[in-house]
């Protein structure tokens, strides 16, 4: 959960600026979206609990297409199950003319009424904003205030006060949120979704031209000290960084060794020590470089690690990677379960668990847990 610095106001004479909120989009998401819808789920009285991001679909006379609609129906479902209070909608769309920007809102107040239909158990849409787009100096436009309409001063958590018409935003490239992520998490923002896509794109096996890919098949057994030997393997793999040189029988070792569920339980434990970084970016090689098994593996490594962090765009990317490469990866299908349910990260904690206690069975020392999932 994040508590965002917004304003507040116990009565009517002070107009609520929204800029900080809506400049903190892309610093949740980890990328810039376009042509998207966004939702943001708070809990009493400003305590953000989800994120969420559906792409904009229309059908030919202008309203939100069936996809979508199922789309909302799925999350509004999901976050009544939060507890939330109210819901902050923003259309992204460039798209969008200013320049008859009244008739535009109208628009798109056919996206918000969906929204609202479909959030009524999650404490309904405090107020709908739209942008051409995610930058410095974009004008954006308050474009659905309901609480007005119920005779009400001011909308439902977050924003406590009547809203500014519209106006002009800061750059959300340097907002708290943006900033803390890319200077604590090393994780900066994004241009755009695809750039999160092609962090998966395809690269070479390994560093030798000539070399010889291959896919291990390990027979399925009990943990044992093979097992063992194969994690020692990947963390000094993780160790040695994953831009260091590997040769082909390197990466072999390494795609035998993921091919073991034993070993890759006990790797899952990494996404809460100190050595997340540096293990995300070897999977993240891994991911790319593998095929079959393997690599389905690693992406779901990876997968697994970003979901912890709250970061669940690139983790849907990842999973997606990873059933791509394998479709009947057991924990990849778990995994893309939890993530189109909703599930919070806390709730992958059993699993991080199992994989300290698998570790320690098995006369492993791994990092001790430094950080905690997100939410």
């Amino acid at each position: 959960m994040t508590s965002l610095p917004l304003p507040a106001s116990d009565g009517p004479a002070v107009l609520i600026d929204p800029d900080r909120l809506l400049a903190a989009i892309p610093g949740l998401l980890g990328f810039i979206p376009e042509r998207s819808l966004v939702l943001l789920a708070f809990e009493e009285p400003a305590t953000l609990i989800a994120s969420m991001r559906q792409d904009l679909g229309f059908t030919d006379t202008g309203r939100p297409d069936t996809a979508m609609r199922a789309q909302l129906r799925e999350l509004g479902e999901i976050v009544a199950g939060f507890g939330a209070a109210g819901v902050v909608a923003v259309v992204v769309d460039d798209r969008f003319d200013r320049g008859d920007a009244a008739a535009e809102l109208v628009r798109y107040g056919a996206v918000f009424r969906a929204v609202e239909g479909r959030f009524g158990e999650a404490g309904g849409v405090c107020a709908g904003f739209v942008i051409g787009e995610l930058s410095a100096g974009a004008e954006w436009f308050t474009a659905w205030e309901p609480y007005r309409r119920a005779g009400r001063h001011h909308p439902p958590a977050p924003l406590r006060g009547p809203i500014a018409a519209s106006g002009r935003l800061s750059d959300p490239l340097l907002s708290p949120v943006a900033l803390e992520r890319a200077v604590y998490g090393g994780r900066p923002v994004l241009s755009r979704r695809s750039d999160l896509i092609a962090l998966l794109d395809p690269r070479p096996h390994c560093d030798d031209r000539r070399c010889v890919p291959v896919v291990p098949v390990l027979p399925p057994g009990p943990p044992g000290e093979d097992d063992a030997q194969r994690v020692r393997l990947v963390l000094e793999a993780v160790g040695r960084g994953a831009d260091a040189s590997m040769s082909c029988g390197r990466v072999n070792r390494l795609a035998e060794a993921l091919c073991s569920v034993h070993t890759r339980d006990v790797l899952l434990a990494l996404a809460l020590t100190d050595l997340r970084d540096r293990a995300e970016h070897l999977w993240l090689r891994l991911a790319r470089s593998l095929r079959g098994r393997p690599g389905a593996a690693a992406a779901t490594l990876l997968g697994h690690s970003h979901y912890l962090a709250g970061e669940g765009a690139f983790a849907s990317i990842a999973i997606e990677r990873a059933l791509d490469l394998d479709p009947e990866y057991h924990l990849a299908q778990l995994l893309d379960s939890a993530l189109i349910h909703g599930l919070r990260p806390a709730g992958l904690g059993d699993v991080v668990d199992y994989s300290f206690d698998l570790a320690g069975a098995l006369g492993l020392t791994l990092p001790p847990r430094t950080r905690r999932p997100a939410g």
